[in-house]
């Protein structure tokens, strides 16, 4: 009885096929994700106390209805691949329902014109248009005080995310240089420098391939994530190539807890 209730919540969420978490989500997309996780939790409940056998058939299941409904999900799919038992599968089950169930704390605007961020696991491509930023020298987060000490003093709206540029080569971890407050609007202020070592800079429109990320931004892990963006890139759009350094957009303040903040990853892109 248990397998066939399963089996038939993996039938129903099956035909509502067509929906993708790759993209900025729908209502109805949303819905799908919520029975997605609703399916993985249910799954995890029932198979508690069944047999390692029926354990993994049962994981194996969902596990194949959630990765063909999450196809641009790479997270999802890295971890569910990567499990041969059902004691690892579990494992991904569970952190796929951290995924599929994540919702980002908001605590500001956007700049004018921005793409909405990048669902978390996804890779994509975004298109971003000109923006004015200032921007300081900093590593390690050192510049955060010498921006909210310039948009105070200016009377500048605070924006999200605020913005890191990485430098890397292939024998070093990414290192952090800069960091930059984004203004909401292009037409605020004027460019050039500023007191305390800030500088007021207008970005040009571009466009990156992007992973949506949570959690603590461990820098220690953008080396695999700038691989993993470049390896992507390769195969899903090889008609672009890199064109800019490394990126980390942090959305959420040292106010929201490690494990619930949001970023972003990217590379600037052109075409070949």
């Amino acid at each position: 009885m248990m397998r066939l209730q399963i089996v038939l919540a993996l039938t129903s969420l099956a035909f509502l096929g067509g929906w993708s978490y790759g993209r900025e989500l729908g209502e109805g997309e949303s819905s799908v994700n919520t029975e997605a996780a609703k399916l993985i939790s249910d799954a995890l409940i029932q198979a508690k106390d069944q047999s390692p056998g029926a354990r993994l058939e049962i994981y194996q299941l969902v596990a194949k209805v959630v990765r063909k409904n999450c196809p641009n999900n790479v997270l999802i799919a890295e971890k569910l691949q990567a499990a041969d038992n059902a004691d690892t599968l579990e494992k991904g089950l569970r952190e796929s329902f951290e995924i599929l169930t994540f919702k980002m704390k908001k605590e500001a605007d956007l700049p004018a014109g921005f793409p909405q961020p990048t669902p978390v696991g996804e890779i994509r491509l975004k298109q971003y248009p000109a923006y004015r930023l200032a921007r300081t020298q900093s590593r390690k987060d050192s510049g955060f005080f010498k921006l909210l000490a310039h948009i105070t003093l200016n009377r500048i709206e605070m924006t999200a995310p605020v913005e890191m540029t990485y430098t890397s080569s292939e024998d070093k971890s990414p290192e952090q240089i800069d960091m930059a407050s984004l203004y909401s609007d292009a037409k605020i202020g004027q460019v050039g420098n500023k007191l305390g070592g800030v500088k007021v800079e207008d970005v040009p429109a571009m466009t990156t391939v992007c992973i949506g990320l949570k959690g603590e931004d461990d820098r220690a892990d953008l080396a695999e994530i700038e691989r993993r963006l470049e390896q992507w890139l390769s195969r899903e759009a090889p008609e672009y190539e890199r064109a800019g350094k490394l990126r980390l957009l942090g959305y959420n303040s040292p106010e929201v807890a490690a494990k619930s903040r949001y970023y972003e990853v990217e590379m600037p892109i052109s075409k070949k």
